[in-house]
């Protein structure tokens, strides 16, 4: 019996972030349940953690179930000044009554900093329930800056513990890719990478481009070739 093969649609299918592909586990538990009541009862919240945690894929996905929320992407770097941020910022968040912030982790350069500040400050005087994720070294960012968000309530999320819920996570990724991707795979990925989550989705996006564009269902001897070259590139001392 001939084996179908598996079209591939010629463009890049955008990014989805439904609710029923968000997979709780104990280092979300908190923040799931926080968030819930935040949309409720509005309040000031950071959501922070120490690794990547799903902080993105949470805040897009309750942005989703509500037209009262305003969900706004700031970059850790910009060319513009501060003033200038907050007015552009401002036009996206004013018309809504619940702010959620997606700040790119990292260090924040001064515009960002203090464009930040400025946007907090605003929120609180118009009475706005204002949500913030970011990951990064509080003590580096400017005073203002630093005691406003100390003085938000915190929530912190954690990387799966275990590799089921990893798998999951994993699995539920997968089926937003073109790619009827098979358990073996996801399992060697946990074999030859390293179990971080800002590893292992992008990898899994690059196995399906090699995949396609090699015209090659993964094996394992292809698998592991890949990944073993995926890893060097990533970095030579992880194989």
């Amino acid at each position: 019996m001939p084996v179908q093969s598996q079209m591939r649609l010629a463009l890049s299918l955008p990014e989805r972030y439904d609710y029923g592909d968000w997979i709780r586990h104990d280092g979300v538990d908190e923040a799931c349940d926080r968030m819930a009541l935040w949309c409720v009862h509005g309040g000031s919240l950071w959501l922070r953690s120490l690794d990547p945690a799903g902080k993105t894929h949470l805040l897009r996905t309750l942005a989703r179930e509500s037209d009262n929320i305003a969900l706004l992407e700031v970059s850790a770097l910009s060319d513009l000044p501060a003033w200038q941020l907050v007015e552009q910022w401002m036009r996206e968040l004013e018309g809504s009554s619940m702010w959620m912030l997606d700040v790119q982790p990292g260090v924040l350069a001064v515009p960002v900093a203090q464009a930040l500040f400025h946007c907090l400050e605003r929120g609180r005087d118009q009475q706005r329930a204002v949500t913030l994720a970011w990951r990064g070294d509080v003590t580096a960012l400017p005073p203002e800056l630093s005691s406003r968000l100390l003085a938000m309530e915190q929530c912190v999320l954690a990387p799966p513990s275990d590799d089921d819920a990893l798998l999951n996570i994993l699995h539920s990724s997968a089926g937003r890719l073109q790619w009827e991707i098979r358990q073996q795979v996801l399992q060697a990925m946990l074999t030859y990478l390293p179990r971080q989550l800002d590893v292992l989705i992008p990898v899994l996006r690059e196995l399906e481009r090699r995949s396609f564009e090699q015209h090659h269902r993964p094996g394992p001897a292809w698998l592991k070739q890949q990944l073993t070259d995926i890893a060097s590139e990533l970095h030579p001392r992880l194989i």
